[in-house]
């Protein structure tokens, strides 16, 4: 009875049985390849305390920093070598690796009720926040830098330039 109400609503929908939906639903090829990715993203989620869309950008802001800086040492005719590919490799790793330690540390302290506790995970907070951010920004302006060189823009008068200036002069007049 059920089942023929389910291959009744399906039916409906354009599937030519309850059969087909579950294949169109489940998709058993994919399931080698999803079931993995998903626990794997699923881990490094709770390990580095960054959600899936941060996550995802990260990982679109090194491959774009990757790629720019391959073209932009074609365009400097700088060779390509793999020392440079293991120093990428290395910066990622370290810095993954700072992420967390830091996330651990504020874990660690996230439930426990005394003042020490709250303010070493409100430390611990505040410094993976900030850490993220430096990090996204060192990335940011290395894909800057290279977009400068495949545009073919001068260094000393690129925006860039222009912007690392102005905030160099204001945190020279705001720490003197």
């Amino acid at each position: 009875m059920i089942k023929n109400l389910l291959n009744y609503i399906v039916v409906n929908f354009g599937f030519s049985s309850l059969d087909e939906f579950y294949s169109s639903t489940i998709h058993y090829r994919l399931t080698i390849l999803t079931i993995p990715v998903s626990l794997i993203s699923s881990v490094v989620q709770m390990y580095t305390g960054l959600g899936y869309l941060t996550l995802l950008s990260f990982a679109v802001l090194v491959f774009m920093e990757f790629i720019t800086g391959i073209y932009a040492s074609k365009i400097k005719n700088i060779p390509i070598e793999s020392k440079k590919f293991s120093r990428f490799g290395l910066k990622l790793l370290v810095w993954i690796s700072l992420i967390f330690i830091i996330n651990s540390l504020k874990i660690e302290y996230k439930d426990k009720a005394d003042i020490t506790s709250l303010m070493a995970h409100g430390l611990f907070s505040w410094l993976h926040a900030s850490l993220y951010i430096y990090i996204n920004l060192e990335y940011l302006i290395s894909v800057l830098e290279n977009l400068e060189v495949i545009s073919g823009n001068d260094a000393a008068t690129s925006k860039l330039t222009l912007i690392k200036n102005k905030i160099s002069s204001f945190l020279d007049k705001l720490l003197s």
